[in-house]
């Protein structure tokens, strides 16, 4: 009765082994999957991430030199007088408010970036650990089949080794 029971066990554990590794194919297929799709947007979100940079950076250079220009602006005293007499002031004013804006854009384009690039930064995070789980899944589902066949294998070998006593087993029970 014990052989009948080991010989159950070892079935038992190789079909357990069967269903693991085909579980592990279809993760590993789902995973290979969200892998290249990962890339791809990662593909995708890096050239816009550079664009975003060369615009900040060409609005900080802009900023930087109307900034200048407003400052020598202001230090010329006729520039000055002219604005006041001629425009009441609003000429340096509007100068004024769009340097303010300017600089609201800048920074609202300074967090864009700063955010990308910690989205691409977290993307490639996600891709380098669904490398190395499937990694480890490839190797996991290669230790079930191994298992599987190792277990299979000895299940034979032991179910023809015993197999006059396991009749003898069966037959005895028929008897009863």
């Amino acid at each position: 009765m014990g052989k009948m029971i080991t010989l159950l066990l070892l079935i038992l554990w190789a079909v357990g082994s069967l269903a693991g590794f085909i579980f592990l194919s279809v993760k590993i297929n789902d995973g290979v999957g969200q892998i290249a799709d990962g890339l791809r947007q990662l593909g995708e979100g890096e050239p816009e991430l550079w664009k975003g940079k060369s615009r900040l950076e060409a609005g900080k250079k802009e900023e930087s030199e109307g900034k200048k220009e407003y400052a020598r602006a202001r230090e010329n005293l006729f520039l000055v007088w002219a604005d006041k007499l001629l425009n009441e002031g609003k000429g340096f004013e509007e100068a004024g408010e769009r340097i303010t804006a300017g600089d609201k854009e800048i920074a609202k384009g300074q967090d864009k970036v700063d955010d990308g690039e910690k989205r691409v930064a977290a993307g490639r995070l996600a891709v380098r650990q669904g490398v190395e789980q499937l990694r480890k899944a490839r190797h996991a589902r290669l230790s079930c089949l191994v298992l599987m066949v190792v277990l299979t294998s000895l299940s034979l070998v032991l179910g023809v080794r015993w197999r006059k006593s396991l009749v003898r087993i069966f037959m005895h029970e028929r008897d009863i």
